[in-house]
């Protein structure tokens, strides 16, 4: 039976390989075994029914579906091809489904309340961690803050038995992965000198984090906010304790830099702080041992130390920067941090068991980022578009023709350098070094930080219960998901069963089958060649 699946297997190739050596010619023949290949990949779909002994959360702050097509037509442009045919490692994870991003107060979310959604399975408002919409923003009333928290995957994976990190570029009290581990009626209180004297006795969230180390709670943190730790005496924004010195006072190794990151020993408990507030983007980041960790080491390294528990691990991985990038309208940089994250994706699929893993890549929310203009295929993604014969262009200074951005935003930074105010027009961009670091894409109009975007975003999975993604769903769907996959609030969302005999019988008859039919397409289409 081996042999019959792999001299079908080398069949199969054979049948596809004409077409992927010579030069391409996207005719009928060319799309009609590119969607048998799909239709292979569709059939033989995994399920993996039980229990998940692991759950990891990546999520790309800020990450749209827009920035999906974005950043795998960059890849690859990157690798010399055309780049619209390309896939980032997600997107070929056999389920996937959209997620309803807004808040229980605003139609167009923000970090905190989306994460807070996708951490406890709970909606609620804009700008609070890790409480429900009882809460009011921005307002310390810790009799209703108390009556309003929420547990998160992290509680209820610390309730089973299991350990829960986190790992993120961003800093590490900022509001996705706030969400993780605080309770506050503002993201902004991220250490004690951010809270108004009148608000000062609600805890800031540094100091939550600190708490929840201490309780066990949070093997692995790992970030940037440095400054949100320390004490002004020595470098840092806080006026009452250092919380690195306190840290360190426990027992619990804290690290600054890549290579004492890669000097862990894997024992304990560690908190990484690289860097007083975000990290570096990717570009920019110093690779010394000196410098700042990668998303995908420090994903690497969580791994390794939470795999350590024989019960399992929950995991969040935040590829923080994409959305600052958009905020300042560097749709370069937003890429960049994208491609990182899939990095840091690879990495773990190349480190977990996924017949015990779920793995789900989402987003927060996405931003006010369009790709238009009819650019021909392969043409720059970070370029534009002017062909004057078929009406491609727009109207400069004197009415002159010029090219206009296929990447653009309705609002942000990026207009003033783009729109003339004293002449009332574009500036001509094709004058701009549109590939540079410090280049920002054309805005509608200026804001000095751009917004975020109102749609649906995505939702890829693969492991046990992974199927369960599709369709459209409320962004709380993905903590409950998460709760029932792991089998982690068996009380309120209860548990996968374990498969059967019987339906894992059933399953591995489905690929002789499906092997027939497609042997069957291919035979067709090699016919109508």
């Amino acid at each position: 039976m081996e042999a019959y699946r792999w001299a079908f297997t080398a069949f199969i190739l054979l049948a596809l390989l004409p077409g992927r050596l010579a030069a391409v010619i996207e005719d009928a023949t060319f799309w009609h075994r590119a969607g048998v290949e799909d239709l292979r990949r569709s059939l033989n779909k995994e399920r993996i029914e039980g229990p998940a002994k692991n759950v990891i959360i990546f999520v790309g702050d800020g990450m749209g579906v827009i920035t999906h097509t974005m950043s795998r037509i960059y890849k690859g442009q990157k690798l010399s091809s055309t780049g619209e045919e390309e896939e980032l490692a997600w997107e070929r994870f056999p389920y996937s489904g959209l997620i309803k991003t807004y808040n229980t107060d605003h139609q167009v979310s923000d970090s905190a309340g989306t994460a807070t959604a996708i951490l406890s399975g709970v909606k609620t408002s804009l700008g609070v961690l890790g409480v429900d919409s009882t809460v009011k923003y921005n307002s310390c009333d810790t009799t209703a803050i108390e009556r309003g928290r929420l547990d998160t995957v992290m509680d209820w994976a610390h309730s089973t038995g299991k350990l829960a990190g986190v790992v993120t570029t961003a800093r590490l009290t900022h509001a996705t992965p706030g969400a993780l581990y605080a309770k506050s009626p503002m993201r902004d209180w991220e250490c004690d000198t951010d809270i108004p004297e009148v608000h000062s006795s609600c805890e800031d969230i540094a100091s939550q984090l600190v708490n929840q180390v201490e309780k066990g709670k949070l093997t692995v943190a790992l970030g940037g906010g440095l400054s949100k730790f320390k004490t002004m005496k020595n470098g840092g924004s806080r006026s009452d304790e250092d919380l690195v010195d306190y840290l360190k006072s426990k027992g619990i190794k804290v690290v600054t830099n890549t290579g004492e990151l890669q000097e862990w020993d894997y024992t304990g408990q560690l908190v990484g702080l690289f860097g007083n507030s975000h990290m570096s983007y990717e570009v920019e980041r110093d690779t010394t041992d000196i410098g700042q960790p990668s998303l995908s080491e420090m994903t690497r390294q969580g791994i390794n130390r939470l795999s350590r528990s024989e019960k399992g691990y929950v995991l969040l991985v935040e590829a923080g920067r994409i959305d600052h990038a958009h905020h300042e309208n560097r749709a370069k940089f937003a890429m960049e941090e994208t491609l990182e994250l899939e990095n840091a994706v690879n990495a773990a699929l190349e480190m977990v068991d996924i017949e015990e893993t779920l793995v789900l890549v989402t987003a927060d929310h996405s931003h006010a980022v369009t790709m238009s203009g009819y650019p021909t295929r392969g043409n720059n993604i970070l370029g534009y578009v002017y062909d004057p014969a078929k009406n491609a262009f727009m109207l400069g200074q004197d009415n002159q023709s010029q090219p206009y951005q296929t990447i653009s935003y309705a609002n942000g930074p990026g207009h003033r350098d783009h729109f003339d105010d004293a002449s009332g027009t574009w500036r001509d961009l094709s004058q701009m070094d549109f590939t540079s670091n410090l280049y920002k894409q054309p805005a509608m109009f200026y804001l000095p930080y751009e917004t975020h975007g109102g749609e649906d975003v995505a939702v890829y999975a693969r492991g046990p219960q992974a199927h369960l993604v599709t369709g459209l769903h409320e962004q709380s769907f993905i903590g409950v998901l998460a709760g029932y996959a792991g089998c982690i609030n068996k009380n309120r969302f209860g548990c996968p069963p374990a498969p059967t005999s019987t339906s894992a019988a059933a399953t591995s008859s489905f690929p002789a089958v499906r092997s027939h039919f497609l042997l069957f397409m291919v035979f067709l289409i090699r016919t109508n060649c």
